[in-house]
């Protein structure tokens, strides 16, 4: 069960709020300069906005660029974060029993990695078999959408009229010469660097959870000001605390999505099951989107398994319900209490980061925005934006 203080934030709070405790306040007078003329000041006032937000423009548009081409570095970087905040109240239960942080990472990675990978290992074989299927259950599907052929067909003979109509001139012959290693070689190359960055992720990851609060301390440490050392240790609690809370509930949650989904189409006859419910929970992740995605695939998966239409709504209508019921009622009765963030917020966020680093960007993109109005909450000159954020 959840608290409102997880053993991680004990353990953080400790030793930095040691450091701010030997902290002095700067009680220094702050001295003003005099206000120069009111057209000078008014004029000077102007450069300056224009200036600012001349080099704002510009600081956005570079960061934009770095975190496209930096994906291969920033995206393990946030993954391994992200995952530091969720695993870290198991590291910090271990270490209260007298077990070290190094070895309590090992064993909490460890874990996770043997779950993760049998689940990986029990449904490749289902799988691998629909792949086999796939061309059968292509002219399956072709023979229940005979009624769309003809209508299909027209469309296809009007644009070729058309195109003849527009091509002028001599026409050219091109040759298209496709290299049958492509495929093989594209595969080759996106297996090897999806390795490369879970392996990185993973060596991450573990140096996180076996540090503890150390780079917390040396923030405190670093920080001159008292007021500072105070807003690092309150942002990196409630960071600790929501995010954590946050990401835990809403797996459990996916995961509970998934087993129901599993069980309603084992009930409904269709085949492997745990198979679209892992899918159904995975998706899950991804707000809107992900519904849609998995309604479509149940769809087209049940009317290629089911030779009349009627049978084949079923199972997606199912899941439709379902999913309806759980993004409706069940998450946000249990997680609005903690966070809550404005959907079109969401909606955006999801947008420019699946732009910017496809699917894991759009996995990402409401923890790094449930992150985001946390700063912008605890720094005054970013409450009135953390304020847009919130429901």
């Amino acid at each position: 069960m959840h608290s409102e203080h997880s053993p991680v934030m004990g353990s953080v709070s400790q030793t930095p709020q040691e450091a701010i405790d030997r902290a002095v306040p700067d009680s220094s007078p702050a001295t003003t300069p005099a206000p120069p003329d009111g057209g000078e000041a008014s004029e000077a006032v102007s450069r300056f906005d224009l200036t600012t937000f001349l080099l704002l423009v510009i600081c956005v548009v570079l960061a934009i660029y770095t975190l496209y081409f930096g994906r291969a570095v920033i995206i393990p970087l946030m993954v391994a974060l992200l995952l530091k905040l969720v695993l870290s109240p198991v590291v910090s239960a271990l270490s209260s029993l007298r077990l070290p942080e190094w070895a309590g990472a090992a064993l909490v990675l460890t874990g996770v990695v043997a779950a993760v990978g049998y689940g990986i290992f029990a449904l490749s074989s289902p799988a691998a078999e629909w792949v086999g299927k796939l061309p059968e259950s292509v002219s399956n599907l072709e023979m229940h959408l005979k009624a769309l052929k003809e209508p299909v067909a027209q469309m296809q003979k009007a644009e070729e009229t058309i195109s003849k109509l527009s091509d002028i001139g001599p026409r050219r012959s091109e040759t298209v010469v496709v290299s049958p290693s492509g495929l093989g070689a594209t595969i080759l190359s996106e297996t090897t660097n999806l390795a490369v960055e879970l392996s990185a992720t993973l060596v991450l990851l573990y140096f996180l959870l076996s540090s503890g609060d150390f780079f917390l301390r040396k923030l405190v440490t670093v920080l001159p000001r008292f007021g500072d050392k105070k807003q690092a240790v309150e942002i990196a609690q409630q960071v600790q605390s929501d995010i954590s809370h946050y990401l835990f509930t809403i797996t459990v949650i996916n995961i509970a999505l998934g087993v129901v989904v599993a069980g309603a189409l084992y009930a409904l006859g269709m085949p492997s099951p745990a198979l679209w419910g892992t899918m159904a929970a995975i998706l899950n992740f991804i707000p809107f989107l992900g519904h849609v995605v998995g309604f479509s695939v149940i769809g087209l998966v049940a009317l290629m398994s089911f030779g009349d239409l009627e049978a084949a709504r079923i199972p997606p209508a199912v899941y439709a319900c379902v999913a309806f019921m759980e993004g409706q009622f069940i998450t946000p009765a249990i997680v609005a209490r903690r966070l809550t963030l404005n959907p079109v917020a969401v909606f955006v966020a999801l947008i420019f980061w699946g732009w910017l680093w496809m699917i894991p960007g759009m996995l990402l993109a409401v923890p790094m925005l449930a992150v985001f109005k946390i700063f912008c909450d605890h720094i005054r000159p970013l409450k009135p934006i953390g304020e847009f954020l919130g429901h």
